[in-house]
């Protein structure tokens, strides 16, 4: 998913609002919606916090990026 636009798999149903957000995952788009998802996409309907620990977020980012 790293790299890819948001809302691009054909086979699932995403909200309007994440469709409407138009985002690359990237590093960037990556660390401002785990940390504040309702922010950063606001009306998304997926229920999620956010994660508080930077090194947590961090640690997810690089996860991802492992995922091809």
């Amino acid at each position: 998913m790293f790299g890819r636009k948001s809302a691009s798999l054909e086979d699932y149903r995403y909200s309007n609002p994440m469709k409407r957000a138009n985002l690359v995952w990237d590093e960037a788009a990556l660390r401002d919606y785990l940390t504040d998802p309702q922010t950063k996409v606001k009306g998304n309907r997926m229920p999620f916090g956010g994660v508080q620990d930077p090194k947590d977020v961090e640690d997810v980012i690089a996860y991802l990026k492992t995922l091809r």
